[in-house]
């Protein structure tokens, strides 16, 4: 009887094993010793120009020399530009499936090799990527992250401090700074109190301030440091009202209102990350067959747009959109490039971001969605877009030489066969990527890929990841209806 028990028993334990190992993602692509040379490569530094037949050496973490050329090797003839740095991400709550991992990934086999995490929306999301790819347990991006959001009432993600008065707001920022976080992240309904607290402890401890302008006060009154989505930026102080129709305030920014925005932002030394990809995903919901059918959107799991991104079944903010809500982000998308490409010409800081978690922001991929909008909706071109990637949000990161090719710079760069900065179709035409001054080539990045795809496809974790996504997205529907 005893021994029938423990067979059985161990029978359950091999199979509720053998179950979790199918779930689990394979191993990540092996992290390569850091070093390397590149002979007679072109070298572009966006925005600023070029230098033919260079040879680049990488010791360490840092380029140990930028040289002529002295021979050739079999990536020869390609362009070097430094990696692409995405400058609002969120990585996924930690489920314990390593998809923290997978977005690390995608992110570096499309060349991003420097992300700003914007915000832990839960408490979980932030470390297990960050973490691991510092201690090289998985390749990705460094990541620069804000960690707690700081807000006031109602708050709506669950990981923030709420600070209603200065004396709060003073204890949330040297808590940020305390736990080791590189950014502090205000959101809408901060007081105007607390903000300036959040800037007077931010300024002793040395951390910029970056986030959305809080209804409680305009662009100017708020100076952050980086402005996200272009939030505050057309609505008046004091709108309160939800996205989307809070976009409707772009129907009446007319020129008046631009070189306001421009005036404070030379003035004030505010740049902006607006995330177009955003709206440009969001207007795609009104054709939403070709929208799940984007070829981005197959290098993540299939529950992505079956169910979490799906307007039928999915979560709350993407069901019962109407045509109403697709003209307001047509009108902001349209408002909201034509005042970027002003910003641009004027001298204002752009910076690319995405805000990957949104609904079809695919990390990487949707890096280079946002730069053919700055290039061609915005009339940034080119060369200005590549440089909103690399060259300007380098110089606001903390850490020296980063965004550029040259001697004691991070080791951090991206061979193409064609140059993006000429033509951003080349920027399908990634050989090779370097990131902390580990090497990974596209044959490498491609099988890793095609593991992963593997995996996705699998019965197992096919079915299992969507009965468990039906269950959590059903739960949400159900506090949804208690909040109500």
């Amino acid at each position: 009887m005893l021994r029938a028990l423990a067979i059985a028993v161990l029978a359950v334990a091999a199979a509720a094993a053998l179950l979790w190992r199918s779930i689990l993602p394979p191993a990540p692509l092996a992290v390569p010793p850091r070093g390397a040379t590149f002979e007679r490569v072109t070298v572009v530094q966006p925005g600023e120009g070029r230098r033919a037949d260079r040879r680049i050496v990488i010791e360490g973490d840092r380029i140990a020399a930028l040289e002529p050329a002295s021979g050739e090797d079999d990536l020869a003839g390609l362009y070097a530009l430094p990696g692409l740095i995405d400058m609002h991400v969120h990585f996924p709550p930690d489920t314990g499936l390593r998809q923290g991992e997978i977005f690390s990934f995608l992110f570096l086999m499309h060349g991003v090799t420097t992300v700003r995490d914007a915000g832990d929306v839960d408490g979980t999301s932030s470390t297990p990527p960050r973490e691991g790819v510092r201690a090289g347990r998985f390749p990705g991006p460094r990541s620069f992250a804000c960690g707690p959001f700081v807000d006031g009432e109602p708050t709506q993600w669950a990981n923030s401090i709420v600070a209603l008065d200065a004396a709060a707001a003073m204890a949330a920022v040297e808590r940020i700074a305390a736990e080791g976080w590189d950014c502090i992240k205000v959101y809408d309904h901060l007081p105007a109190e607390s903000l300036a607290a959040v800037h007077a402890a931010a300024d002793r401890v040395g951390l910029p301030v970056i986030g959305h302008v809080p209804v409680a006060t305009s662009l100017a009154e708020a100076h952050l440091d980086d402005v996200q989505h272009l939030t505050g930026v057309a609505r008046k102080k004091g709108d309160d009202r939800p996205f989307p129709a809070v976009l409707d305030a772009w129907r009446s920014f007319g020129p008046d209102d631009a070189a306001a925005v421009i005036e404070a932002s030379l003035r004030l030394g505010i740049a902006h990350t607006p995330t177009f990809v955003v709206l440009e995903r969001g207007i795609g919901y009104r054709d939403y067959p070709k929208l799940a059918a984007s070829p981005d959107v197959a290098l993540l799991p299939r529950y992505y747009r079956d169910l979490v991104w799906d307007p039928e079944v999915g979560m709350p903010f993407v069901r019962n959109q109407g045509e109403r809500d697709f003209r307001l982000r047509e009108d902001a998308y349209l408002a909201g490039t034509e005042l970027v490409g002003e910003m641009h010409r004027a001298g204002v800081a752009i910076h690319a971001g995405t805000d990957t978690q949104v609904p079809y922001v695919v990390p990487g991929a949707a890096l280079h969605r946002e730069l053919r909008i700055l290039s061609d909706a915005a009339g940034l071109g080119p060369e200005a877009a590549v440089a909103a990637a690399t060259t300007v949000p380098g110089r606001s990161l903390a850490l020296a030489g980063l965004g550029r090719i040259e001697p004691g710079a991070p080791a951090d760069l991206v061979l193409f066969r064609r140059d993006p900065t000429r033509d951003l179709d080349a920027l399908d035409t990634i050989e090779a990527v370097v990131a902390d001054g580990r090497l990974y080539r596209r044959p490498e990045l491609d099988a890793q890929m095609q593991r992963y795809r593997e995996y996705y496809a699998s019965p197992v974790f096919d079915s299992v990841s969507r009965f468990f996504v039906r269950r959590l997205l059903a739960s949400m529907f159900e506090d949804e209806g208690k909040e109500e």
